[in-house]
């Protein structure tokens, strides 16, 4: 022993050297690549004057995360921010990159595993890139570059565990790769030179086809031909040397003003006619859109996100509207607005949320996230004395209906099989993973997840509804009468939000927060391995191989349901442990 001892002294004092050295090295590493942005997108420092001292890990530095010391986000939107990002693309531990909104500019290095193993969410709307695209990142789960100048075909994209996608608004051309054709068509809208599922198929796409089938431009789609127009005469100007010159230069922007003037007047009542299903990539109409889509408020009131920018207030409180279910948070509408669109309006009952900032804040979170098994917030509006969110519609009710036997599936009119069965838990179990893993200042928790809150898409897939809005509510809802003074209201014969359907949320609830402790997302998967037991064990199974997959299921469900919040599975462990059943 005296020997070990003997080596163990020796060497001490060599770790106690090198340990505080090696991290240093790595702080010091973060620093200089997030200088050497700086640098070059805010040299005057304007945006980033906050970026000061030898610790970007500090929480001072503005749009900075960190995780265990290392720099693992930069979120940056908004920032008129110039230049590339490479320097970020190589912060060794970068999950998060957000620079929407800026004038970032140049081509993209290929992206791949053996500089940016960790990264997960990549959003650069709204920028000038350009290029092809090579991407290979197997960790990437959301990826978000539309209104940007990319060109070249995406079969460059290799991103095996991508679950959201947006290149819409480049000049990206080619066929479509089948990987990809599962996600919806306005995710590559108005990149003319694309084809294929789900686009129309190449094979009977032609340039003439193309013009004859396309719509009058909208105002957006003219703001946009006007804008590339404009740039190319100022490159014009610059070589322009005489009064000829000069002449000619004036000719053309008259003839391309008028042309502008002409399409505009023409395409606005188009655009109108045409405006009839929520489309994550439309073009914004006006540069002050470009950023209500991004959770900025209109002069309305109306805070509108990415596929919400299309909103207006006045149209959302004149909408007829049918009584969808009475909630813990408050009641929720299906509301047919005038164009024909319909949207799921939640109000809240304002006794039970936070007034102001606060309430903001939580929002602007929750419609930021975008994942296929989430529903997604598309606009919101704060006053004292009303609250409204608006969502997605989904036609095919929540998996408390279904398993009620009160309503089938809208589209395809099938049972609630065993495999369907599989297929919402599945869904929902990666939609609240994706809730918690996604970088935040604090972690992110549905705080309310039941049934009810599993709506069901029009393809079978279940979607996770009302996360994160418990997590801020002062209390229950008292459940008062709906008010009628803005949203016409035909209540339907049934929902799903009775109150004697929200007592029953009691049984979903961890022990814990029985004891007056806050939601975490050890309770949320608590309450996911009840739903995940109630939707396994309320059906017989007949067959022997389903039999063995349900006590599977129950295992893992009662692993969910342990009493110490330790003891139970992270979700991403539950994802797994479900996924190898299927």
């Amino acid at each position: 022993m005296g020997l070990h001892w003997f080596r163990f002294s020796f060497f001490l004092p060599f770790l106690l050297f090198a340990v505080p050295a090696l991290g240093q090295a790595w702080v010091g590493q973060d620093l200089r690549l997030l200088l050497a942005f700086k640098s070059s997108a805010d040299a005057q420092g304007a945006s980033l004057s906050s970026w000061e001292g030898t610790n970007p890990c500090s929480g001072s530095w503005r749009g900075v995360r960190c995780r265990a010391g290392r720099v693992a986000g930069v979120v940056l939107d908004g920032a008129s921010l110039v230049g590339g990002i490479s320097s970020l693309l190589r912060l060794p531990h970068l999950e998060l990159l957000s620079m929407r909104r800026n004038l970032l500019s140049g081509t993209m290095a290929a992206l791949t595993a053996l500089s940016n193993a960790r990264l997960k969410y990549l959003f650069l709307s709204h920028n000038q890139f350009n290029g092809s695209l090579e991407i290979s990142l197997p960790a990437l789960v959301s990826l978000r570059l539309e209104g940007n100048g990319f060109s070249g075909d995406l079969r460059g994209l290799r991103l095996p565990n991508l679950q959201d996608l947006n290149v819409s608004g480049n000049s990206l051309s080619g066929e479509i790769p089948s990987y990809l054709s599962r996600f919806p068509a306005s995710a590559f809208g108005l990149n003319p030179s694309l084809c294929g599922d789900p686009l129309p198929s190449c094979a009977t796409t032609s340039p003439m086809l193309v013009t004859r089938a396309t719509p009058s431009p909208t105002p957006s789609m003219a703001s946009v031909c006007i804008r590339k127009a404009l740039n190319k005469l100022r490159a014009v100007v610059v070589f322009a040397v005489g009064a000829g010159d000069a002449i000619i230069i004036s000719v053309l922007l008259a003839i391309v003003v008028g042309m502008y003037l002409w399409i505009s007047g023409r395409g606005g009542a188009a655009a109108a006619a045409n405006r009839r299903t929520v489309d994550t990539s439309r073009p914004p109409e006006t540069e002050r859109e470009v950023w209500a889509g991004d959770g900025q408020k209109r002069d309305t009131g109306l805070v509108c996100f990415e596929g919400g920018e299309y909103l207006r207030l006045d149209c959302l409180l004149k909408a007829s509207a049918e009584v969808l279910g009475e909630g813990d948070a408050g009641g929720t509408y299906k509301a047919a607005l005038d164009d024909g669109l319909i949207v799921a309006v939640k109000r809240l009952d304002v006794s039970c949320f936070p007034a102001g900032k606060a309430f903001d804040q939580q929002m602007r979170v929750i419609g930021m996230v975008r994942h296929r098994n989430l529903v997604s917030l598309r606009a919101y509006y704060n006053a004292r004395e009303e609250k409204l969110l608006v969502y997605d519609y989904l036609p095919n009710g929540s998996l408390h209906s279904l398993l009620q036997n009160r309503r089938g599936y809208a589209r395809t009119g099938g049972p609630l099989d065993w495999n369907s069965r599989k297929k919402i838990l599945i869904g929902a179990a990666q939609g609240l993973e994706f809730i918690h893993s996604f970088p935040s200042r604090s972690p992110l928790v549905h705080a309310n997840f039941k049934p009810s809150n599993v709506l069901i898409d029009g393809g079978g897939d279940a979607c996770v509804s009302d996360w994160g809005l418990m997590q801020i509510a002062r209390s229950s809802r008292r459940r008062p009468s709906p008010s009628r003074q803005q949203l016409s209201l035909s209540p339907l014969p049934e929902t799903d939000g009775s109150p004697a359907t929200a007592a029953g949320w009691q049984r979903y609830r961890a022990p814990e927060l029985m004891r007056g402790k806050r939601a975490t997302q050890a309770s949320d998967v608590y309450s996911f391995g009840m739903v995940m037991l109630e939707v396994v064990t309320d059906k017989e199974i007949g067959d022997g191989e389903a039999e063995e997959e349900v006590m599977r299921m129950v295992k893992i469900g009662m692993m969910c349901t342990k009493e110490n919040p330790e003891e139970r599975p992270a979700m991403s462990s539950v994802v797994r442990l479900i996924g190898d059943l299927l």
